[in-house]
């Protein structure tokens, strides 16, 4: 039965309902999730409830408790004062433990078992929450999340703690239904709000993750009495619901789009290594999961375990996968930041899996977690049939990541539209030699012409350096030369000197002192509208930094709503600005990098380009932002800022020359740019005065 057979009150009041028997049990009966933020829990409500908890257990469920202790004025003061992680741990594991003996020694025996084998079976995992920063006192959540196994969500809010005085006392509380009309944005503030506490990702709430031996005294008694329960199946244990596609990237014949069918045959028929070179918005996270969901599938029929896991370059791209798993059915781990977080869940994972009490796993990270040695020791306790996807796959063929890809790995997926590295061939080679061969390549003209990518017009506009730029760009170039001749600096230079020479001139062209003014006159007869993405440069100009020019110029010369979408917001931050841009609440953002592998904003309809380098890499991902396909976008526009030099110069050969590789740099991305334009002979039209100038007709 699913909870749409119930009948479920919309709000419950101690002085006429016992909240257990109306609410609790009857949902945790059908229930495969429960998740819970409650204050304090006590003996009284766990006797009540744990029939109904019990039930959760046999139909394969997990419940996820977050809970405060009840701690002394003393202990507070200590924790007040602590200045380590560690000694704060040890404060509020001291305290805790005092109350899970007197728990225990409260429980009734057949309630102490249930109890004991719900967190030995990983049916009950719990996290402490205790405040910080401007917060004090205990943490007083009062909301909670019941799931079936069809999707469909029960939440509640109101004052009812896991204590027996909640039973006593007068309380209220709220019902919300996921399929009920008005119900159901209440239903997903609930769980993203629980979500956000258990990840630890609230800057008010310290989280910790209790040890073994402050629950072993619970475990021990499973040793000496038999399960109260009856254990789910090991392939429904923990699942909300089978894995399977969603139907909405389904046609009418139950298939994904033609070129990603194709992708996942390849990789099957290639023994499972390969990589997918798909044009950036043309579906290579659905077909990546799709693949791990078919290879699942294939173990299971085997009387196999698998566990997938998924590296990316940046938390907010590990979000972006967290949620498409989920769509897919997957419960996914997302492991990045405080290793202690997340490493015992990767552990008892690994362990599920080991001893058959689960089919699949799907772990998901960033590059700079999988580096580390943490997380390459869990990696090599690995023991049953592992694929291992790579997204950006490129980003693996540095000089320290390549050595430590897992070589346990049977199956491997790489992903990128572009998985050549730029100017290194060592690293390109290193990748291929580890993933295999590209297996699909989907270009971006037939992802155009398919539909799958939206159609766009392109606008090079021509930039003149100043003077003092152009003088300064011709100094450093020969500066540059130099140091190239002499293998990279001589004793007159300082080490990295080279280096340093490069960066300078490159932050010359994306910080052009004229671009900002020309974007101005670009956008002021459109400071109404919608969907605009500029990508700024990241120099400093009289200590400010570019992007913060920008914003200036849009949001208080133009009066446009904008945002900076950079490494400093965080996560929460950065889905709440794409969420208002996406209902078009937000009317711009800037970007300098971040937004360059990845991140899906498919409501862009405008991009100002006013920075780029000379990488393909780079230029294509941008270029794919751009692109992807938006109800009610019909086409997308890219203005890309071209730099040349001040016209009317009298130059030596020497200075045309410099000026002349200067431009032709920039040819190589418009030649890219517009040839797949709807636009092309226009917007190549625009810059044959420039190239005539500098004899460049070839380019």
């Amino acid at each position: 039965m699913d909870f749409r057979a119930l009948t479920l009150p919309f709000e419950v009041t101690t002085t006429r309902d016992d909240p257990i028997e109306v609410l609790f049990n009857p949902l945790l009966r059908h229930a495969v999730r429960y998740d819970i933020a409650v204050g304090y829990f006590s003996s009284n409500w766990i006797c009540d409830a744990a029939s109904g908890i019990a039930a959760l257990a046999a139909n394969g469920g997990k419940s996820r408790w977050v809970i405060s202790p009840s701690m002394s004025r003393e202990d507070w003061e200590l924790l007040s004062t602590a200045r380590s992680g560690e000694s704060r741990r040890e404060i509020i594991e001291t305290a805790t433990r005092y109350e899970y003996a007197a728990l225990q020694r409260a429980l009734a025996e057949d309630t102490r078992v249930a109890l004991a084998w719900l967190i030995r079976d990983r049916v009950l995992d719990f996290q402490i929450a205790v405040p910080k920063n401007a917060l004090s006192g205990i943490f007083h959540a009062k909301m909670g999340i019941f799931g079936d196994a069809d999707g469909n969500l029960v939440a509640f809010s109101g004052s009812y703690n896991l204590t027996g005085a909640a039973g006593t006392n007068w309380e209220t509380i709220d019902v919300y239904a996921s399929w009920l009309p008005g119900d159901d944005k209440r239903v997903q503030a609930k769980v993203a709000d629980f979500e956000r506490v258990w990840r630890a990702e609230d800057a008010n709430l310290e989280m910790f993750q209790p040890s073994d031996s402050l629950v072993a005294k619970f475990v021990e008694i499973t040793q000496h009495a038999p399960r109260p329960y009856r254990l789910a199946k090991p392939a429904t244990v923990g699942r909300r619901r089978a894995i399977a596609i969603p139907g909405y990237y389904l046609n009418e014949k139950g298939k994904l789009r033609a070129h990603q069918e194709q992708a996942i045959h390849n990789w099957f028929k290639g023994n499972g290594r390969g990589i997918f070179q798909m044009a950036t918005g043309a579906g290579k996270t659905v077909t990546a999961l799709t693949t791990a969901l078919k290879l699942a599938q294939f173990c299971a029929r085997s009387k196999k375990q698998v566990v997938t896991i998924v590296a990316v370059p940046y938390k907010h791209l590990a979000e972006q996968w967290c949620d498409e798993a989920r769509a897919f059915g997957f419960d996914p781990l997302i492991c990045y930041d405080q290793f202690e977080s997340w490493a015992s869940q990767f552990q008892q994972r690994l362990r599920d899996l080991s001893l058959g009490a689960s089919e699949h796993e799907l772990i998901i990270t960033v590059n700079a977690t999988f580096t580390g040695e943490r997380f390459q020791s869990l990696l090599r306790d690995v023991d049953v049939t592992f694929l291992f996807i790579a997204d950006e796959m490129h980003n693996m063929g540095g000089e320290k990541i390549r050595t430590v890809l897992p070589p346990q790995a049977q199956f491997r997926l790489g992903l990128s539209a572009t998985p050549e590295r730029h100017n290194d061939e060592l690293g390109t080679r290193a990748i291929q030699d580890y993933f295999g061969p590209v297996v699909i390549e989907y270009g971006l003209d037939e992802a155009i012409a398919d539909g799958t990518l939206t159609p766009y017009l392109y606008h090079p506009i021509p930039v003149e350096f100043t003077p003092d730029e152009m003088d300064r760009y011709r100094e450093l170039s020969c500066r540059i030369a130099r140091l190239f001749m002499q293998g990279g600096g001589d004793e007159d230079e300082p080490p990295g000197a080279l280096k340093m020479a490069l960066l300078e001139r490159a932050r010359m062209i994306g910080d052009a002192e004229n671009k900002i003014g020309i974007l101005k006159s670009l956008l002021v007869e459109r400071s109404e509208s919608r969907y605009n993405l500029v990508y700024c440069g990241d120099g400093v100009a009289d200590g400010e930094r570019n992007i913060e020019r920008v914003l200036a110029m849009l949001g208080n010369e133009l009066g446009m709503r904008v945002n900076k979408f950079t490494h400093q917001e965080s996560n929460e931050q950065r889905r709440a600005m794409l969420d208002d841009f996406s209902a078009g609440r937000l009317q711009a953002i800037a970007a300098i990098r971040c937004l360059d592998e990845g991140v899906d904003i498919p409501r862009t309809e405008t991009a100002y380009i006013l920075a780029s380098t000379s990488n393909p890499r780079q230029y294509i991902q941008r270029r794919g932002r751009v692109l992807r396909r938006a109800p009610g976008k019909l086409y997308a526009a890219i203005y890309d800022f071209i730099v040349v030099p001040p016209d009317g110069t009298t130059l030596d050969d020497a200075a045309f020359n410099v000026e002349r590789r200067m431009v032709r740099k920039e040819l190589e991305r418009v030649n890219e740019f517009a040839a797949s334009s709807q636009n092309a002979g226009e917007a190549l039209r625009a810059l044959a005065e420039i190239k005539r100038r500098l004899r460049l007709l070839d380019c």
